[in-house]
């Protein structure tokens, strides 16, 4: 049998794998870096919503190994059966043998699947981030008439704006009253909902799913049946309610797994077994960034992140770089509705107790407001009482939202505070800058209601006094 060496093997290449390996080609440049995936074709994850309507294919989201080939590493198609820790061994299903000096595990997640009745009938479709499938996935799509998607969050809203551009009548169907209400606080969600009906997008909110129906033929998909509703007749259903990790290789391995589901690992994103095993991406076991309470902050910017991590730590742990927790930065886009958020929100720093203050400014992204594009954008931020350091923040506006988030992150995760954030200096220039004036002004509007609460100790100076 064939025996193949190395000494870092990176077993799945989306978003975590792909960021270890060229991570790694730059801390580590002697060692040798092999990536083993099931496909050669790897699409972006947060792309694949895009896929059918912006992009208009699959072969327009591939996730590129360029940039990993030219820093050296190396790629083999097939997928690892088992792996013996004590041996540092991985045996692949074609019988090859692979030595390492270090694992990294980015094995992803597997989407969850609901136990309705009637999801085992043509036309139901539960996504994948597999390229073959999406592909098959595209072309289905063309013969669809009336579409239901059952889950209403960031994946299901941007799937609806984006296949109803195809034509295609689109019934989003959520649970709970409102879109992405475990995201955003209400009213944000409400501009959501609006700006979704007002492309044509069926809602239907606080429904529960009871059965998938089969048409005629007794085989396809025809209905979808909601309690307390008439039956909806469908061509096809997408469902996509959630992912969780995919931890049968780490499972199998005896690796410690976490109650949330994911490997456990420490801030250097090592397994406890072993400290030449590291985990990142979906597989790996995600923290609160404030609660350290199990989160399920899947997505690949996060990867990327544990990524970068990893790759630095694979032989002598880099003290200034490791993972403090996930502050959930999510950021989409309705037609020209931009929306995001990044920490708490208002209604989980009430959840967990924190006391805290919310600032909030609505403001056009650029100046002059008279400049082309220029778009009105509410900038929320949310801080803790006592020492008004950044808790969260939700922005909705233009293309400028998703760098005010990446700002609004930064902030967070340097623990600034209301008062570094208002009296902060920045560069602005009406074409060139981003928008960080409704930020200043958020945290500025923060600040008054702060000392609103907390008036301070103040004496009236009335000149000289006598002792």
């Amino acid at each position: 049998m064939e025996e193949v060496a190395t000494d870092i093997l990176i077993v799945g290449g989306g978003p975590g794998g792909m960021m270890a390996g060229l991570t790694a080609s730059q801390f580590w440049p002697k060692k040798r870096i092999l990536m083993v995936r099931p496909e050669s074709q790897s699409v972006i994850p947060c792309g694949i919503p895009y896929i059918f309507g912006t992009l208009g294919g699959t072969k327009e989201d591939l996730l590129g190994l360029e940039p990993f080939l030219a820093s050296g590493g190396s790629l083999r198609v097939g997928r690892v059966a088992s792996v013996d820790r004590s041996a540092r061994t991985a045996r692949l299903e074609d019988g090859a043998t692979i030595r390492w000096e270090r694992l990294v595990l980015g094995t992803g997640g597997e989407n969850v699947v609901p136990p309705i009745p009637g999801g085992d009938l043509e036309g139901v479709f539960i996504l994948r981030k597999d390229y073959a499938f999406l592909e098959g996935l595209f072309h289905a799509m063309a013969g669809i008439r009336r579409l239901a998607i059952i889950g209403g969050g960031f994946v299901g809203v941007e799937f609806a704006d984006e296949i109803r551009k195809r034509g295609v009548e689109v019934h989003l169907v959520e649970m709970l009253p409102h879109l992405m209400q475990a995201s955003l606080d209400l009213d944000l969600c409400v501009e959501v909902e609006n700006q979704l009906r007002k492309n044509g997008v069926h809602l239907h909110t606080g429904a529960a799913v009871e059965a998938m129906v089969p048409d005629a033929s007794g085989k396809r998909v025809g209905g979808l049946r909601i309690a307390g509703q008439e039956l909806l007749p469908v061509d096809a259903v997408l469902i996509s309610i959630g992912v969780r990790p995919n931890v049968s290789l780490a499972r199998e391995m005896g690796l410690t797994l976490s109650r949330s589901g994911g490997v456990w690992v420490d801030a250097f994103q090592r397994s406890r077994e072993d400290p030449a095993i590291f985990a990142v991406g979906d597989c790996a076991h995600k923290q609160d960034f404030f609660t350290r309470k199990a989160i399920h902050a899947m997505f690949a910017s996060q990867a990327a992140a544990e990524g970068r991590i990893a790759g630095m730590n694979l032989y002598a742990l880099r003290q200034p770089r490791y993972n403090a927790g996930s502050v959930s930065i999510y950021a989409s886009q309705i037609d020209g509705l931009a929306f995001g958020v990044v920490g708490m929100t208002e209604s989980q720093a009430r959840a967990e107790g924190f006391p805290f203050i919310v600032g909030e400014a609505r403001l056009p992204d650029h100046h002059p407001s008279t400049l082309p594009g220029t778009t009105e954008t509410i900038c929320r931020v949310i801080l803790a009482e006592d020492s008004t350091q950044i808790l969260g923040g939700q922005i909705m506006g233009g293309p400028t939202t998703g760098e005010l988030l990446n700002t609004i992150g930064l902030a967070v995760q340097m623990h600034a505070t209301a008062l570094d954030l208002a009296s902060m200096q920045f560069g602005s220039q009406p074409r060139l800058t981003s928008s960080i004036h409704p930020l200043v002004a958020a945290t500025g509007e923060a600040l008054r209601r702060h000392r609103a609460q907390h008036p301070p100790c103040e004496t009236e100076h009335t000149g000289d006094q006598k002792p």
